[in-house]
């Protein structure tokens, strides 16, 4: 049969001595002792990146909290007129993005025609020298025709063989074949100097592709313009973001730091949040009667404030906590210092809990 006795101790250095009755059987002793301690949990201090005036301020302590929750609403006018002024000239770079897309759209099309006019012009040029050419080396062959036949017809009239008539027949034909040669001369240097006018016109034409590359620097450079205002933009919309405080986390309102109207700096706290589902029981321990425990075991804690109702938790922490005696060089009176263990319990979840609770953690003593 156990008896088990509460005895408290101060948290943060005196063991857990405790008064117990002890049951020997077979040379051990085996006693339970209940060990003062607190419950403890996080703590999150609620802060602004940004400066500003408390405007609205929506909880007060005590109050419950859910992650996501407006919390507290700061006023900056500066910010406010950041936001207005980068959204005014995202909106300038926007219409300016636009003018130059319009302007790259008109020049590439007015250079696709240009292009392709000079290039047909230049092809009629090439097809006109083509087919003069063909004409000129026909009327070569038919002025040779011709002058070979008039000189022979011309020699047989000289002769007396053949009338005045006839050679004056030959001698038509030799001098138009002869024009026609003229002509088609004349017609491949026009020709020519045609295809030389329509390639310098295709060149030109090839040329203003240079106007479309300096649209479409013009372009990417106010597209870029664009992107940089958009960013300042998003930057002012952030810290404008940053002027709704919002609840971390699920737990409620431990303390309430500022009030409406003050001014706070960025990183100032104004509120103090405190977890609602991660509490912990911390205590100090003698580590020569509890050093036997283990990460994972399961400990029962006793809660004064809740009408000592018994609880449960898992140790989650040992931890070495300060001397609890003065060490010394050499052991002169055969005894040991005494060392301490802090020992962390996580508990069980209960809406209950508030942070700073007594913790009455029950322990049994291993000690021959």
């Amino acid at each position: 049969m156990k008896k088990t006795f509460v005895i408290t101790a101060p948290v943060l250095f005196v063991i857990g001595i405790g008064v117990a009755f002890a049951v020997r059987s077979h040379g051990h002793r085996s006693e339970q002792m209940i060990v003062d301690g607190t419950i403890e949990c996080d703590e999150i201090n609620v802060s602004s990146k940004v400066p500003g005036r408390i405007l609205d301020l929506r909880v007060d302590e005590g109050m419950k909290v859910t992650p996501g929750e407006l919390l507290v609403t700061l006023e900056s006018k500066e910010i406010d007129a950041k936001v207005e002024q980068t959204a005014a000239a995202y909106q300038s770079s926007l219409s300016r993005v636009s003018q130059a897309e319009t302007a790259l759209k008109f020049q590439g099309l007015s250079f696709s025609d240009q292009l392709a006019g000079a290039q047909a012009q230049y092809d009629a040029r090439k097809e006109e020298i083509r087919q003069a050419e063909e004409n000129l080396n026909q009327a070569k062959a038919n002025y040779k025709t011709q002058t070979d036949t008039y000189n022979r017809f011309h020699g047989l009239y000289a002769d007396g063989v053949v009338p005045k008539q006839t050679e004056d027949d030959y001698e038509y034909k030799y001098l138009a074949a002869k024009a026609m040669l003229g002509a088609a001369e004349s017609k491949v240097e026009e020709a020519r100097h045609g295809l030389k006018a329509a390639a310098a016109a295709l060149q030109q034409a090839k040329d203003s592709s240079l106007q479309v590359d300096l649209r479409q620097q013009e372009h990417s450079a106010v597209f870029q313009q664009a992107a940089a205002t958009k960013g300042q933009m998003n930057e002012a919309l952030a810290l404008q973001s940053e002027t709704k405080i919002l609840s971390p986390a699920n737990g409620y309102v431990s303390e309430k730091i500022s009030n409406v109207g003050e001014m706070v700096a960025p990183g100032f706290p104004m509120l103090t949040v405190v977890r609602a589902n991660d509490f912990k029981a911390k205590v100090y321990v003698d580590e020569s009667k509890f050093g036997y425990l283990q990460i994972g075991d399961k400990i029962k804690v006793i809660v004064p404030a809740l009408g000592n109702q018994e609880v449960w938790g898992r140790l989650m922490r040992v931890s070495q906590a300060a001397d609890f005696a003065t060490k010394r060089a050499t052991n002169e009176q055969g005894t040991f210092d005494v060392r301490g263990l802090q020992l962390v319990i996580h508990l069980d979840d209960d809406s209950r809990f508030r942070n700073g609770m007594t913790a009455r953690v029950v322990l049994d003593v291993r000690e021959k």
